[in-house]
This record gives structure tokens, sequence and C-alpha cells, in this order.
């Protein structure tokens, strides 16, 4: 029987070789490719949807609770409420109204659901009030028992599907940015593994031909630098610009959103507190808890603030220190049984919870606006990156061609 010689001839190995690098090259290639367009399209849905929708129920939430705050303020006055908090509970339930069509265009089945709720029961919170406010203006005890019940239907019902959605926006938000931000391990690997197979390759050929350069291979050498090195560079800058907003930007909307949630609660609790006139020990003792929320959540959000945001901040803490003094004055009022001292203290509790509102709407708005300008700027590390990388790619196996043909073609 013929012996067969298996041994493995230099042509075979070189083209072995070549075969493995081309693999290497094109796995490098096809990884980091994309891993930047799955960053990029990240990017894209923090700026235009994930973002944007966070501040669409913010505004939901804020615009339902104001306009039960409002209400009930409205209600203290007898007769024909002032026209400006006619207005502004009009404008509340129009935005609250324009943010629900808003939030339905990118709502999963969770939400889906809670936005039935609020469109179903709106209209039911809204007639409760129109009929306090029509036994109001007849002079009827009766229009404080309808306002209650539209009270407690937006707390109870309305507003804890607001911070679902909420909750369900801040969670698709920090998802986008946590994949964003994640290292790219798989194309450090394959970078590396790339780079050492042609660093080897090369050694192998020198000590075969006794070369000390293969300009091919050299080439690819280079490339692979180029392709692994700006890869790197591009995917770092993105994930730090993403990762400066979701510290700076995404988690402090969480706590200032908070913070206004708890305020307004507070101003909805002490209206109520004067027009149950006796019997809102509950509003009372509500009001006391979320004030206490509301002081250490601002102290959170001071903590966390980068500097530029601090001040407006501290100024949101003053106000509320502010408001809760003259909580505390009005209240005294009340208890001694001067209920209309106690009703037009309540316009300067007013005024002080408005600069209030108007501070962390301020500080809001900027948090906000960081996490939409850090991800754009994240995606523009990114730009050009993905159709550098098709070139990059292209030229990497044309060299490691090049490098090893001549060697192959020497045994023919």
């Amino acid at each position: 029987m013929p012996i067969v010689d298996r041994r493995l001839t230099t042509p075979d190995l070189y083209r072995l070789i070549a075969a493995a690098l081309i693999v290497l090259g094109l796995g490098l290639g096809g990884t980091a490719l994309a891993t930047v367009h799955q960053r990029a399209a990240l990017t894209r849905d923090i700026t235009a949807v994930t973002g944007p929708l966070s501040v669409g129920v913010q505004d939901l939430y804020r615009s339902l609770s104001d306009a039960d705050a409002t209400a009930a303020t409205a209600f203290l006055t007898s007769g024909a409420e002032p026209a400006e908090l006619r207005q502004r509970y009009l404008d509340d339930l129009a935005r609250a109204g324009a943010a629900l069509t808003a939030a339905t265009r990118n709502a999963d089945d969770a939400d889906a659901a809670r936005l039935a709720v609020l469109t179903d029961q709106l209209p039911v919170y809204t007639g409760l009030v129109e009929t306090a406010r029509s036994y109001n203006r007849l002079g009827v005890p009766l229009g404080g028992a309808y306002l209650r019940e539209a009270s407690g239907l937006m707390r109870h019902t309305l507003l804890p599907q607001a911070q679902g959605l909420f909750e369900s926006a801040q969670g698709r938000l920090s998802a986008a940015q946590r994949d964003a931000v994640g290292f790219p391990w798989a194309v450090l690997l394959l970078g590396l593994l790339t780079v050492a197979g042609l660093v080897y390759a090369q050694v192998l050929l020198a000590r075969r031909t006794n070369r000390v350069f293969n300009l091919g291979l050299v080439a690819a050498s280079l490339v692979a630098l180029l392709a692994l090195v700006w890869s790197a560079a591009g995917l770092s800058a993105a994930a730090s610009r993403v990762d400066a907003g979701r510290g700076d930007g995404s988690a402090l909307v969480s706590v200032l959103a908070g913070a206004r949630r708890a305020a307004l609660q507070a101003r909805a609790d002490e209206a109520l507190t004067l027009i149950a006139r006796g019997s809102g020990a509950a509003f009372e003792k509500d009001y006391r808890v979320v004030a206490q929320d509301l002081a250490g959540l601002l102290g959170t959000a001071a903590d966390r603030a980068p500097e530029a945001d601090r001040a407006v901040i501290l100024a949101a803490r003053d106000h509320a220190v502010r408001w809760g003094e003259l909580h505390d004055g009005m209240r005294a009022l009340d208890d001694k049984g001067d209920y209309l001292a106690a009703v037009a203290k309540a316009s300067a509790t007013g005024a002080a919870f408005t600069e209030l509102d108007a501070a962390m709407t301020s500080a809001l708005a900027t948090a906000n606006d960081r996490v939409d300008r850090q991800a754009g700027h994240g995606g523009g590390a990114l730009t050009g990156l993905e159709v550098g990388l098709l070139l990059l790619t292209a030229g990497l196996v044309t060299a490691i061609v090049l490098g090893f043909r001549p060697r192959i073609g020497e045994y023919r």
C-alpha cells in the first residue's frame, strides 16, 4: 500500500494563515460596525424617543397635579373664582391632553393600559370639578364634597397612573443609557487577536523567506490598529457623553421630579384643609409628610447637581422654607377660627409656591436638556465611523491578500 505524505506544505500553510487572518479581520470589522451602529441607534433613541417621552410624562404629571391644586385653590373664593386661576386650570387640562396624545405614540402594552385609565377617568374628574364649582358659585356647601371626591379621584387613580408612565419612561431611558455606555470588549478582543495574528504572520514569513518586511502585512497591521483605535476612541467618547447625561441629567431628573410631585401634592393638601373647614386634619397630616419629603429631595438634588445647577435648586429650597413659614401662619389663623383671614393668607402661600414651582421647573428643564445634549454629543462622536470601518475592513482584507499572494506564488 503506497504511503501518502500528509504533512502541510508551505503554500498550504500560507493559505491557512491568510484565511484565518481574513476571518479575524472580517470579524473585527463586522463586530465594530455592529457595535457602532447599535450605539448610534441608542443615542438617536435617547434624543428622539425616550428622552422626549420622559419629558412628556413629566409634563403630564405636573399638569394633572397642578390642575388639582389650582381647582382646590380657586374653590376657596366664594362665588366666581379669579379668572387667572380658572385659566390656569384650563391650561393645565389642555397640556395634559396634549401630553396624553404624545405619550400614546410610543406606548407599550403596560403604558397603553395606564393611558386608557387616564383617558377614561379624566373626563370624570373634570365633571366632578365643574359640579363642585357650580355649587360653590351658588353658595351650597355640597360643593366641597364634590371637590374632595374629584381630588380623591386625581390622587388615587389619575396621578398613580401618570407616575407609572413616568417610571416606565425613566426605565426605558436608563436602559438605553446603560446599553450605550457598555465597554466594547468584543471589539477590543478581536482587534488584539487580529493585530497579534498579523505580527505572528510577519515573523513566520521573515523566518521562512529571509525577508524582514512584508509590505502587505505591514499595511494590514496599520489598518487593523487604526480600526481598533478609532473604534475604541469613538465608542469611549460616546459612552462618556451619554454617561455624563445619565449622572448629571436623568438621575437628577428623577430626584427633581419627585420634589415637584411632593410640592404639588402639598399645595393641594393645603387648599383642601381649608376647604374642609375644621375637618381637614387628614389633609394637614399629609401636607406635613410630603413637605418633609420635599425638603429631603431638594437637599438631595442640591448635593447631586452640577455646580451650574446648584444655585436654582438652592433657591427652590429657600422658597420651600418660606412657603412652610407662611403655611404655619395660615394654619395658626385657621386653628383660631379666623377662617377668612386664613383664606386671605393662602394667597401669600400661593405666591411662595409659584416661585418654588418656577425654580423646580427651571432646574428640571436644564437637567432634561443635559440628557438630550450629551446624547447628541455622543452620537456626534460616532459620525463617519461606520463608513470608515467599512473602508478599513475592505483595506485590511485586501492588504492580507496582497501580502500572501506573492509568497504563495513562489511555490508554483
